[in-house]
């Protein structure tokens, strides 16, 4: 199963697209967008809002920080990780799978991802210091999940897409 979104400001090219693809595949049109893989999507009369929270808060969950205290920078500003300090994590799967929902959470939340690229950089051998550095970033997240992108209507901001799909 495989997933589009089709979006834009002429109905009638929408339309032909969609009957288009609908002679090519089965298609079912689900309507107005809401929820799309993590990202809610509110059209509001003034423009559209994008944001991840329910995802965020999968996240925190994940990494076990639902409840807490906050902190106002995804990373310490003294933090320097490197690759041999500390003690290797026993199981590394679960600093995996938080590091790719940061990257994925990224879509709505540029204001993280110079802290997800630096925890990235330790997939091969995570160590205690790089798990701690995730957990900020999820402390940082907790005080703000409901923070994402608002796109005006009555801006000229064109988005455009593009993929290889080979």
């Amino acid at each position: 199963m495989d997933d589009i979104i089709i979006t834009g400001s002429d109905i009638p090219l929408i339309e032909d697209l969609q009957r288009f693809l609908n002679s090519e595949f089965h298609m079912k049109d689900l309507g107005h967008l809401h929820y799309f893989h993590g990202l809610q999507v509110h059209s509001m009369s003034n423009g559209i809002s994008l944001h991840q929270h329910k995802y965020t808060q999968e996240i925190l969950l994940l990494g076990g920080l639902e409840s807490g205290n906050n902190v106002l920078t995804p990373l310490d500003i003294n933090l320097k990780l490197c690759q041999n300090d500390g003690d290797l994590l026993l199981d590394p799967s679960i600093y995996r799978q938080l590091v790719g929902s940061l990257n994925y959470l990224t879509i709505t939340r540029p204001d993280i991802f110079f802290a997800a690229q630096q925890v990235s950089q330790f997939l091969q051998a995570p160590r205690q210091p790089h798990l701690a550095a995730i957990r900020r970033i999820l402390r940082y997240l907790k005080g703000i999940s409901g923070r994402g992108l608002f796109f005006p209507a009555d801006n000229s901001l064109q988005l455009t897409g593009y993929s290889d799909a080979n």
